[in-house]
């Protein structure tokens, strides 16, 4: 009977003990001593040791450009815009979350640093993610390209009357973020294109 009553208590002991699931320090305590707390409702919050992640949302016509492993060059409003995080994407939700009427996915990006004491919970990301990447291609500015039906064209002075100005259909690839566009074929080294044409 002693030893059933030593398990007992020690069953009680282990109920009244909260355990986190991760290493990390306490952030904040929603509750006091003696107050009675419902089921399903936060009790302690606690933050990983570093170990940050960012979220965003992401509307569908971009999200089948974006999967797991992804890098992303990221910028916090705590900081200026010259000071870049690296972050990668470790996850993406299958379900849609409709924000204002428009499906967007949820991307869950972690920092690859897990030291950097400049992060801290809550602060504001900006993301620009690598979806694809090309070495040692010819590019253009975008708004040299112009499209009619469905074909894209270039105008571009002509190589053997320079001041004559010639319709050159290409072939286009990926769009870079700083505005440039691939050119897969119709264009080659050294000619000299109409930056803004007026179609």
């Amino acid at each position: 009977q002693a030893q059933a009553s030593v398990e007992s208590a020690r069953a009680k002991l282990e109920k009244s003990i909260i355990r986190s699931p991760i290493n990390g320090i306490i952030s904040r305590v929603d509750t006091k001593v003696g107050e009675t707390v419902q089921s399903g409702i936060n009790v302690i919050s606690v933050i990983s040791y570093g170990e940050y992640e960012v979220e965003a949302f992401i509307p569908e016509a971009d999200i089948a450009k974006i999967k797991i492993g992804d890098e992303s060059t990221t910028t916090l409003d705590a900081y200026s815009p010259d000071t870049y995080f690296t972050t990668s994407v470790i996850k993406i939700d299958p379900a849609e979350t409709v924000i204002e009427g428009v499906p967007t996915y949820k991307v869950t990006l972690k920092f690859a640093s897990t030291s950097d004491e400049r992060i801290k919970s809550g602060m504001t990301a900006n993301l620009d993610i690598l979806t694809n990447q090309k070495n040692n291609v010819l590019a253009i500015p975008s708004r040299s390209v112009y499209s009619v039906d469905v074909n894209k064209y270039v105008k571009l002075i002509d190589p053997k009357n320079s001041g004559k100005i010639v319709e050159r259909e290409v072939n286009t690839g990926i769009r870079g973020v700083d505005g440039y566009i691939e050119i897969i074929s119709g264009l080659n080294q050294g000619d000299k294109i109409v930056a803004s044409p007026n179609i």
